[in-house]
């Protein structure tokens, strides 16, 4: 059966143990989306999902 969302790409089994690792590691999610080819959204989701914390915003304020 072919997805409903065809540009969505899965998560495999290795990128999620990589996910939790960085994460307790303390990587920030722009990071963790840049080392695992990803979208920041597509991280924070994932951690969201699944309970993973994640270390603060990433997302930087314009003056």
């Amino acid at each position: 059966m072919q997805s409903r969302y065809p540009l969505l790409k899965r998560w495999t089994a290795d990128e999620h143990e990589r996910l939790k690792a960085l994460a307790e590691a303390g990587r920030r999610p722009d990071e963790i989306a840049a080392e695992l080819n990803r979208s920041e959204a597509a991280v924070r989701v994932r951690a969201w999902q699944h309970g993973i914390a994640l270390r603060g915003v990433s997302q930087k304020r314009g003056k």
